[in-house]
C-alpha cells in the first residue's frame, strides 16, 4: 500500500530489528549485525555509532541510537522511490554526490595532516613577543577588575551579619565569613583578587544603569544599594583602563591561540600542493577517451 504521494509508509517500507537487543548483544556480537533494511539498502549497527560518534553522542545513548536509524529509513525511502521511478534522475544525484563526498574526503584528509604536522606548543616567550608587537590588537573595550561582588534578596538583615563591613575585606576573617554567608544566601557571588575579569562579566545582573560605572570603578568604590527585590554589593579592589591593552597574564590563552592558528594557515598554505600531488601520486588514474 502506498500514500498519497506514492511513497511506501515507513512502516509498511522499514523493518528495524530490535535496537535494544542490538544494544545488549553488542558485547558479543560482530559490528555488522543489520538494523534496519529499506529495500534492498541495509543499515548496520557499525554505520549507527560510526554517525553517533560524528554528532558527539554516548555511544549508551539508546534514544540518539534510535533517532539516527528512524532517519535513515526515513532519507532511503525518498532515495528508493527516486531510483524506482525516475532513474535517469537518480543517476545525476549519484554523479553529484561524487563531487559532495570527494570534497569531504579532501577536507579530512587535510585535516589529519595539518593535525599531524602543526606544532602546538608555545613558549612563554613566544607569547610575551606577541603581546609586546600586537598590543594595538588587544585594546579593551570595557574595563577589567579585580572584584568583590555580592548579591542577595533584598529581604534579609544582612547588617545583622555584618555583611556590609565584611565585603570591605578590611580584616583577614572577612573574606571567610563572607564566603560562609554566600553560600547560605547569595543568588549571585564572586571574588577572585588574583585574576583579571571584565566588569560586566561580573555584575551583568546588576541594574548599574541607574549609577555611573566610570565613578565606581575609577574611584575603587566600596558600595551597595538596593532595588525592589536585591541588594547589590560592589567592592573595585584593581581595574584597567578602556582604551588600553590589559595585562599579559589576561591575554595569554587568547595569544597562544592566535599564534597556533597563524602556524595553522602557513601550514595549510605551505602542505596543501603536496599533499594533493602526493595523493594523485600515489593512486593510479586511467582516462579512456
Amino acid at each position: 500500500m502506498v500514500n498519497k504521494q506514492g511513497i511506501p509508509n515507513l512502516k509498511q517500507a522499514v523493518s528495524i530489528v530490535s535496537l535494544f537487543s542490538v544494544f545488549l548483544l553488542l558485547g558479543c556480537n560482530s559490528n555488522k549485525t543489520i538494523v534496519a533494511n529499506v529495500g534492498d539498502a541495509s543499515l548496520t549497527d557499525k554505520d549507527v555509532f560510526l554517525l553517533m560518534k560524528h554528532y558527539g553522542y554516548q555511544p549508551s545513548d539508546s534514544i540518539k541510537y534510535r533517532a539516527i536509524v528512524e532517519d535513515w529509513c526515513s532519507n532511503e525511502i525518498f532515495n528508493q522511490e527516486l531510483k524506482k521511478k525516475y532513474p535517469e534522475e537518480w543517476a545525476l544525484i549519484k554523479l553529484r554526490s561524487n563531487s559532495l563526498s570527494a570534497d569531504l574526503a579532501k577536507h579530512y584528509l587535510e585535516e589529519n595532516d595539518l593535525r599531524v604536522k602543526l606544532d602546538t606548543i608555545v613558549t612563554d616567550q613566544e607569547i610575551k613577543d606577541y603581546y609586546d608587537s600586537h598590543q594595538e590588537e588587544f585594546i579593551l573595550n570595557d574595563y577589567i577588575v579585580k572584584a568583590l561582588y555580592l548579591k542577595i534578596p533584598k529581604n534579609l538583615d544582612f547588617k545583622e551579619k555584618n555583611v556590609h563591613r565584611n565585603y570591605l575585606l578590611k580584616n583577614d576573617k572577612d573574606l571567610a565569613e563572607l564566603n560562609s554567608y554566600a553560600k547560605l544566601y547569595a543568588e549571585n557571588y564572586y571574588f577572585n583578587d588574583s585574576t583579571w575579569k571584565y566588569l560586566n562579566q561580573i555584575i551583568k545582573d546588576v541594574p548599574i544603569q541607574k549609577y555611573n560605572v566610570d565613578n565606581i570603578v575609577l574611584n575603587r568604590s566600596k558600595t551597595y544599594f538596593s532595588d525592589e527585590e536585591h541588594t547589590y554589593f560592589i567592592n573595585i579592589i584593581d581595574y584597567k583602563l578602556k582604551d588600553e591593552a590589559p595585562p599579559l597574564n589576561f591575554l595569554a590563552v587568547k595569544i597562544r591561540n592566535s599564534i597556533i592558528t597563524h602556524r595553522l594557515h602557513l601550514l595549510k598554505e605551505q602542505n596543501e600542493s603536496k599533499l594533493i600531488q602526493g595523493i594523485k601520486k600515489n593512486n593510479e588514474i586511467n582516462i579512456n577517451i
